[in-house]
Parts: C-alpha cells; sequence; structure tokens
C-alpha cells in the first residue's frame, strides 16, 4: 500500500484556488453558520417558550440524530444510486422549507414540542443523506494526497461558523425569540442550495451489480468497516465518543440555564469563545501529523476531550472561564479528530465503497447520538442534571484507551486508496 505524504498548512491554502472545492466549503460554511444558531436556537425554544423540562430537550436531541440510527446504513447505498449533486441541493432545499415553519407556527400562536420533534427528525433524515453525499463527493473534486488538506479546509470553515454562530444565535435569541432565529437557518440551507447548483456535474459512482440486493449491498459496507484494521478502530472509538459527548450537550442547555443562571446570550457566548479550539486544532493538524504522525494525532485529539470535566465542575458562582477552558479543548480535540480520522477513512477506502463506509461509519459514530441524548435525560431524571454532566464528562475521553489498543497508534502517515481487487476480496470475505 503507498503511503501519502502529510498536508501542509500550504496544502490547505492551495485546495480553496479550485473553484470547484470553494462552492463545497462556501456551501459547507454558509449552512453551518445557520445550523450552529438552531443547535442552541431550538432547545431554547422548548425551554422558554414552551417550558420543556430536561429530559424534553434531551429527547428533541435525541429525536435530531436518530436518522442516523434509522437510515445510517441504506443510505450509502441509495446515495450510490442518484446524482450527488442534486441529493445535496433537494436536501439544502427541503431542509430550509423545514426551517421556516417553526417561526411561522410561533407566529400563529400554534408551536408544539411535537412541532419541533417532527421539523427535527425530518431535518435530521435530509442530514443523513446531504452528509453521505458530501464526504463521498469530496474525493471526486480533489486529489486523494490533498484528502487531509481539504478535510482540514473545511474543519476550518465549520471551526468559523461554530466560533461565530452560537454567539450571533444568542443575541438573535434575545432580541428576536428563539422561534425566529431558526429562520436565519432555513436561509442559510437556500443558500447553500444555490451554491451547490453551481458544481459541474460530478462523475458517477461505480454502479453497484444490479443483482445485488440492497441488503447484500449495505451488508458489503458494514463487513468492509468492521474488518478494516483502520477503519473499525476509529468507527468504534467514535461511536463511544459522540455516545457520551451527547449525553452531556443533551442537558446543557438546561443545566446552564437553571442551575448556572446563565442567560442565552451569555451561553451562545460560552460556545462561540470555546469554538475558537475548533479553529486552533483544525489548524494545528498539519504541525501533530509531523511531529506525532497520524494515528498518535486521532488519539491526542479523543484525549483533549478530557477538558469536558472542566465544564461539569464549573462554579455556580464564576461558571465562565471553566465552561470555556472546558468547551475550547474539547473542540480542539474534535477539529483533530474530525481532520485525520474523516482524512484517513476516504483514503483507504475503494472508489467502489466510499459512499457505504460513510454511511456506514454515520450509523455508527452518529447513530451513537440519540443514544447518549437519551442516556443524558435518562441520567438527569435519577440522579439530577449535575451529577449527569459531570458522569458523561468523565466517560467521553476513555475512549482513547482502546485506539491505544489498537494499530492505529502505528499509522504515521495517510495511505493510499486501497486498490479495488484487494477491497473486494475484503468485502468478499466479510460476507461470507
Amino acid at each position: 500500500m503507498s503511503i501519502q505524504r502529510i498536508a501542509t498548512g500550504s496544502d490547505r491554502a492551495s485546495v480553496w484556488r479550485d473553484g470547484r472545492f470553494r462552492r463545497l466549503g462556501g456551501s459547507v460554511g454558509i449552512s453551518l453558520l445557520g445550523s450552529e444558531i438552531t443547535v442552541l436556537a431550538l432547545p431554547l425554544a422548548a425551554v422558554t417558550v414552551l417550558d420543556a423540562s430536561a429530559d424534553q430537550v434531551a429527547l428533541l436531541a435525541a429525536v435530531g440524530t436518530a436518522p442516523f440510527l434509522l437510515l445510517g446504513l441504506p443510505a450509502g447505498a441509495w446515495v450510490d444510486l442518484w446524482p450527488r449533486r442534486a441529493v445535496m441541493v433537494r436536501c439544502d432545499v427541503v431542509r430550509g422549507l423545514l426551517l421556516a415553519t417553526v417561526p411561522l407556527a410561533h407566529a400563529l400562536g400554534v408551536l408544539t414540542l411535537t412541532h419541533l420533534y417532527v421539523v427535527t427528525f425530518a431535518v435530521g433524515a435530509l442530514s443523513v443523506f446531504f452528509d453521505v453525499a458530501v464526504l463521498s463527493v469530496l474525493p471526486a473534486l480533489v486529489q486523494r494526497d490533498r484528502l487531509s488538506a481539504a478535510n482540514g479546509a473545511l474543519e476550518a470553515a465549520r471551526a468559523g461558523a461554530q466560533t461565530s454562530g452560537p454567539a450571533a444565535g444568542g443575541i438573535l435569541v434575545q432580541i428576536l425569540s428563539a422561534p425566529v432565529a431558526v429562520l436565519v437557518d432555513a436561509v442559510s440551507f437556500l443558500a447553500s442550495a444555490l451554491l451547490l447548483r453551481g458544481l459541474p456535474p460530478l462523475p458517477a459512482p461505480p454502479r453497484p451489480d444490479r443483482q445485488t440486493s440492497m441488503r447484500r449491498q449495505v451488508a458489503e459496507g458494514l463487513a468492509y468497516c468492521l474488518r478494516s484494521p483502520m477503519i473499525r478502530p476509529l468507527a468504534l472509538g467514535g461511536a463511544w465518543l459522540n455516545f457520551w459527548t451527547h449525553a452531556l450537550l443533551a442537558v446543557f442547555v438546561p443545566y446552564a440555564v437553571r442551575d448556572l443562571g446563565l442567560s442565552a446570550a451569555v451561553v451562545g457566548l460560552v460556545l462561540a469563545l470555546s469554538n475558537v479550539g475548533y479553529l486552533l486544532g483544525s489548524l494545528v493538524v498539519p504541525w501533530l501529523n509531523a511531529q506525532l504522525g497520524v494515528g498518535p494525532a486521532i488519539v491526542a485529539g479523543v484525549a483533549l476531550h478530557g477538558g469536558l470535566v472542566a465544564v461539569a465542575l464549573a462554579p455556580g458562582g464564576t461558571p465562565l472561564p471553566w465552561l470555556i477552558a472546558g468547551f475550547g479543548l474539547q473542540a480542539m480535540g474534535a477539529a483533530i479528530w474530525n481532520v485525520d480520522a474523516v482524512s484517513l477513512r476516504q483514503a483507504a477506502t475503494p472508489e467502489a465503497l466510499l459512499a457505504r463506509m460513510n454511511a456506514t461509519n454515520r450509523f455508527l459514530l452518529w447513530g451513537a447520538m440519540p443514544l447518549g441524548a437519551a442516556a443524558g435525560g435518562l441520567l438527569t431524571t435519577v440522579a439530577g442534571l449535575p451529577a449527569a454532566v459531570l458522569v458523561a464528562a468523565v466517560a467521553v475521553p476513555c475512549c482513547a484507551v482502546p485506539l491505544l489498543g489498537s494499530g492505529l497508534r502505528r499509522v504515521r502517515a495517510m495511505p493510499g486508496p486501497a486498490d479495488e481487487e484487494t477491497g473486494s476480496r475484503e468485502v468478499a470475505a466479510a460476507s461470507s
């Protein structure tokens, strides 16, 4: 297997010179900016407008990520059958229209928790297909030896959205109300769709054998991921990471508002400032990869999630420094994970399996989110908000232990793409 060189900062800057990548990156950045506002605005709407309890807010978080558990596996096989640009554009348009119903219902005085649950689930379902398509499109837009740089550039755009989005969301909620703030996200999806429409036709992925059933295609993608010595530890470790992170995040808003006494604007400011860590993490990846190697850098990123313990230990009188530092370290670790883990999976997977590999990983990683959010709500019911936050914060970085026990720690650089014959043999062995 060939070894690719480690991406540098100049490589990352160069990918933005590609007009096709600029459209994709601009689309991701704009829609993420709106989504970061909604991540704060929807639970605040539930708490402040509908007086939802902590477990109801946790359920809202679980509903939004449940489609990754329900649809994640077949999504890759379906995306393989459709034009990927059309999938992304249509998902953006429909998500924008769905979110626009929230401020409309609020204005008419008919907004309910059920409405929020339905919209959140539907937007999450469309996000399953959009995300699988985006991850599968990127290797068609940039050369494989530039995947790390391209993913790093996308994560830098994500960092910008995560830094400005919560602050803007907090201010918009404070001024306009939480439901009206969701309208900004609706507009962002429509803007994203316009950018994506300008992409040139993308090469179609290799078509699966017509005689191969959907179940067989899904099984091949799952088997490939679970047999791969590089992808398996990333999938299982990422599932643990997402489970406990979302257990904490699902109850953080009611914890911050009710136990720490923070306003909507201050909660948004905390999340915005802490996401500076995400920007720093995305920028430091090339240096970390050069100094430690790709695998050890991923493990270091997981260890940084231990900063969440500071969130759980934040004192009631002066919680802001603890919250910002804790979330900042976690965000830095998340950026390192997102750049290197995604790039490693893409670089090591044959083209014919990319969509199914991405869908399987979305199923395993994102499918853990609703389960974690539900666990956060259950912990709150049993032990209270502060205890739920502490248990989740301690559990998150523990996934570094199994990663250290895998072959991942010996991966120093991005691998070359597995050839089709080798990939086919691995799939056939796993499916038999």
